[in-house]
């Protein structure tokens, strides 16, 4: 078996996987693709690609891999996000590939930056920084998360951590997803055709639902519409699941207090977008998920997969469909 390892944490995930290989009776080859774009082995029939998130950051190394996709003896990729909307990935599960995701591993980064932007919110992040710019000392009357209900759209391993920082911070936490669940976590478990209840009730709205035929578009001018006039809307799913013009009709008007955009339809955001523009509008470009520990979960949760591969078990986050149709 022929093994391509990439990013950071490749040479010495090569040593664990050699290891684990010789433990499970394997003969395996590990072949390396390095920052500049070289291959330390020959890359011809390459079976198994461990696609890390540091990889992303060399074009060199980037052009190398891309090909791999296309390669004739590829049975398995790790893939390093949660999401799997991007036409690569249905080319894979197309031939037959196996595709495991990251699924899990971002989690905990994104509940931060999701706190990071409920007490930028909460506590007037922003016209503090106002007013120090502005040399004026003002006393800013602030809220309480003590007193405030965050409403979780998509209760998957994000909503879950989420849900675990809302508690610690005293708020009231609900949570909505296809399938019903029970989690002491929640105050309430609210059922997916009651999406309406928890817009109207929660002062936070956080979307980190999968993107999928079913979540395109699911929240729309009627879902934007039930929102609390001092609710705030915070999007670290993908940008295809909100109706963005709808949202920016109702930033606009201020039928909702504000919104923080990790991710958005066209990324990068275009600059003539009006979302750029509206002071009751954060954006950032699509970095939540972001940490310096992500491969290294990523690398633990490969081993883990490829033992179970070697194992003939099924392995963790395999992905059957992208559930989104290809574009034309």
């Amino acid at each position: 078996m022929k093994i391509c390892l990439t990013g950071d944490l490749a040479p010495r995930l090569r040593d664990q996987v050699r290891e684990l290989c010789d433990e499970r009776g394997c003969e395996a080859e590990v072949v390396v693709l390095d920052a500049e774009g070289h291959f330390e082995g020959d890359a011809t029939g390459i079976e198994v690609v461990f696609f890390s998130m540091s990889v992303t950051k060399s074009p060199a190394a980037m052009a190398r891999l891309m090909p791999l996709f296309e390669e004739p003896a590829l049975r398995w990729m790790q893939g390093p996000g949660a999401g799997i909307d991007h036409p690569i990935w249905a080319g894979l599960l197309e031939r037959g590939v196996s595709l495991t995701n990251a699924s899990g591993i971002h989690s905990e980064p994104i509940a931060q930056y999701i706190f990071t932007y409920v007490l930028h919110w909460e506590r007037n992040v922003a016209e503090h920084q106002r007013q120090e710019a502005a040399r004026h000392w003002e006393i800013i009357r602030s809220g309480d998360l003590g007193e405030k209900t965050l409403g979780i759209v998509g209760y998957g391993g994000i909503g879950q951590a989420t849900a675990r920082v809302g508690r610690a911070f005293g708020m009231q936490v609900l949570a909505t997803r296809r399938t019903p669940c029970e989690d002491p976590m929640l105050d309430r478990f609210v059922p997916l055709d009651a999406l309406s209840e928890l817009l109207e009730r929660s002062h936070y709205v956080v979307l980190c639902m999968p993107y999928n035929d079913e979540t395109h578009g699911m929240i729309g001018a009627r879902e934007l519409a039930a929102m609390r006039q001092d609710g705030v809307l915070i999007n670290v799913a993908r940008g295809g699941v909100v109706d963005e013009p709808a949202l920016i009709d109702v930033l606009s008007t201020g039928r909702i207090r504000g919104a923080t955009l990790d991710v958005v339809v066209e990324e990068p955001l275009p600059s003539s977008s009006p979302l750029w523009t509206l002071g009751n509008c954060v954006i950032t470009p699509h970095d939540a998920g972001y940490s310096p520990l992500g491969d290294e979960r990523l690398a633990a949760l490969f081993l883990d997969n490829l033992g179970r591969w070697l194992g003939g078990e099924e392995m963790r986050n395999l992905i059957a469909t992208t559930g989104i149709e290809p574009a034309p």
